[in-house]
């Protein structure tokens, strides 16, 4: 039987970094697994796909391609974030702290230059920048940016003190305070009203971060001598004092939506909720995905083209061709509001989300390279 040949005809090639398993021994990486599963169903038609770990990065054993274009796909470091960022028997950090960040922006500087000493001569151009990925990750930083491209984001306050702290409650001011490089509602603490709630555990005047991602337990931390003290690392730290947005209730739930943008389209969007006693709605926390049949009875069609454009906006003015993006409208649903965008969305099973994203840069790069 002759073997079917497939013709060189796309002047693009797709190099894809990212980790088949999470980890030795745990579970596969799920994402990057899935789009090379589809991606390869797209070779018959021309396209030249490669894959390597950031471990091939890092040891200099990328590819060599021919194709003058080249599109990089990066997917979540799970291994080495895993082995050299959220680590906790080496030092004192806490999850999602500064050291954190350092770190995660280190690591993507030196692959973005691997890539291009490697590649020189070439025309680069990634799905997602190294350096958008830098800034979505740094929730200080892209609060910033959100300012000042008009994007519609909570207020953040600039807390040096106990003493910021209080002149905020005194006023009735109620807060989210967030890890500045956190992700999946890790870490996340309330306080209002002398009322100070926390997703970490606090014991023995630290904060001890979970050795887990999913279902970090909420309580509330009582003594007031503890309150200070556990307020106080979190200043140290350079968490995030985020202004807490009341939003919509229903049936004793609060939401916010997830909205998924690749190259400009919105192929899929859910509204998350959870128990307004809850701080955050992330499903890897206990949030609950919403069918869109139940929640497109209360919230106008008006609205969700609204929630649409915004994200559509968020992407764009970060260069972000794979986003997702996290809003929420206030309680009366005349304010909406941005609360985080991702580089490396996860995502729940009810939409093939890998599949549509393996088409759109499909159909990109045969577009391109038919000019």
């Amino acid at each position: 039987m002759t073997p079917k040949i497939i013709p060189y005809n796309m002047k693009k090639a797709l190099l894809i970094i990212g980790e088949r398993k999470v980890s030795k021994g745990r579970s596969l990486g799920h994402s990057c697994n899935a789009f090379i599963r589809h991606i390869n169903g797209y070779t018959e038609k021309g396209l030249e796909s490669f894959v390597v770990t950031y471990k091939d990065v890092l040891a200099d054993k990328l590819p060599r391609i021919r194709n003058l274009h080249l599109t990089v796909m990066l997917f979540f470091p799970f291994r080495y974030w895993n082995k050299n960022i959220e680590v906790y028997n080496r030092d004192s950090r806490v999850y999602g702290d500064k050291k954190f960040g350092r770190k995660f922006e280190q690591f993507f500087q030196r692959l973005d230059k691997i890539i291009m000493k490697k590649y020189i001569g070439k025309k680069i151009e990634y799905v997602n920048p190294p350096k958008a990925s830098i800034l979505d990750r740094d929730k200080e930083a892209s609060q910033v940016f959100f300012k000042k491209h008009n994007i519609p984001t909570p207020r953040r306050y600039d807390v040096k003190s106990l003493e910021d702290i209080q002149q905020l409650t005194d006023r009735g001011v109620s807060l989210y305070i967030k890890p500045r490089f956190g992700s999946m509602g890790k870490g996340i603490s309330f306080l209002s009203n002398g009322l100070l709630m926390t997703n970490f555990f606090y014991q023995k005047g630290k904060i001890v971060s979970h050795p887990y991602d999913y279902h970090w337990r909420l309580y509330e931390i009582t003594k007031k001598k503890d309150r200070n003290k556990f307020l106080k690392i979190l200043i140290s730290r350079g968490f995030v004092f985020e202004e807490a947005i009341d939003p919509p209730i229903h049936k004793g739930r609060k939401s916010d939506f997830r909205v998924y943008c690749i190259y400009g389209e919105i192929p899929y969007y859910y509204v998350r909720s959870t128990p307004t006693i809850s701080l955050v709605t992330n499903w890897s926390q206990g949030g609950k995905i919403e069918h869109k049949r139940k929640f497109s009875r209360y919230i106008p069609e008006s609205k969700l083209k609204k929630v649409k454009s915004l994200a559509r906006k968020v992407a764009r003015d970060l260069q972000l061709n794979y986003a997702g993006v996290d809003i929420i409208f206030s309680k009366d649903y005349k304010e909406i509001y941005v609360l985080e965008a991702h580089s490396f969305p996860g995502y729940e099973k009810g939409f093939d989300l890998m599949a549509n994203l393996a088409g759109q840069i499909f159909k990109k790069l045969k577009k391109d390279g038919d000019r």
